[in-house]
């Protein structure tokens, strides 16, 4: 009991960092921002076709599930910004003084959480970006605005399930940190699997049985749900995984990694 008492108060500690922090306000930012931009160019880039009825009117659904569905490109700053709370410990020394007051598993796991709840924060924000831009030319410029046609629950559960998938990114950067005791070597490693080499296996391995397995397909494998917002059911290709499934090997990974970040954490000597 003592041990979840901490782990609350620490995570709500890590979140008072992580909320100080300037990558937070960025990641929040540029997912905002990126999803605006975005929507602005596709309403304004088919705005005569969608006027003279030549492209059929996009749904609020649309919005929701487009918007979602690009915050694949926020990945990196979420690996930054995992590799910078649990680097800034060993550069500041501030872990000496957390595990004083409780073990290093409650103190790596407050961090996590504070680090799931920047992921869900940035597809709550990303997803409100869509719908208010979408709101905003359907209602003043096409004067089509709707609401039919939107999986209400399908749409609430959609940024849960996208932070779900974004997971084993996160934790990888942890674990990554933890072995490399460096925010910087650790970012490189990060971005260098989460842009590079995941990419580089999915092309080289693409068509492949291994190739649905790898971090980028499971997380597009998972991304077809989305379709479920606007009433539509469509399965991911018969080279990824089904998209439930993809689902729980993202939980999976994402457990196997923070355990082992756990186990590699507890063996360190931080007095040196």
């Amino acid at each position: 009991m003592r041990s979840v008492i901490l782990f609350f108060r620490l995570t709500a500690i890590e979140w008072k960092r992580l909320s100080r922090h300037v990558l937070f306000w960025l990641t929040l930012a540029a997912a905002f921002g990126y999803i605006c931009l975005s929507s602005i160019n596709f309403y304004r880039t088919n705005l005569a076709k969608l006027l003279d009825g030549t492209l059929s009117m996009p749904g609020l659904s649309f919005d929701i599930a487009n918007a979602l569905d690009q915050l694949v490109l926020i990945l990196p700053l979420l690996v930054i910004t995992a590799a910078f709370l649990m680097g800034g410990d060993y550069s500041q020394r501030t872990n000496q003084h957390w595990l004083m007051h409780s073990s290093r598993a409650v103190s790596l796991l407050a961090k996590l959480a504070a680090l799931v709840g920047l992921a869900l924060v940035v597809h709550l924000s990303g997803g409100l970006a869509g719908v208010l831009t979408g709101i905003y030319f359907k209602q003043f410029v096409l004067h089509a605005f709707s609401l039919e046609n939107v999986n209400w629950l399908a749409a609430l559960a959609a940024p849960f399930y996208m932070t779900l998938v974004s997971l084993p990114y996160i934790t990888l950067s942890l674990l990554i940190t933890v072995l490399v005791r460096s925010s910087f070597f650790s970012i490189a490693l990060g971005l260098g699997y989460t842009l590079v080499l995941d990419n580089l296996l999915s092309g080289f391995l693409f068509g492949t049985p291994v190739a649905k397995w790898l971090f980028n397909n499971v997380y597009f494998s998972a991304s077809f749900l989305l379709n479920q917002v606007g009433y539509r059911f469509e399965a991911a290709p018969g080279r990824l995984l089904g998209s439930l499934p993809a689902l729980g090997v993202a939980g999976g990974y994402a457990l196997v990694l923070v355990l082992a970040a756990v186990l590699f954490y507890r063996r360190q000597d931080l007095g040196s």
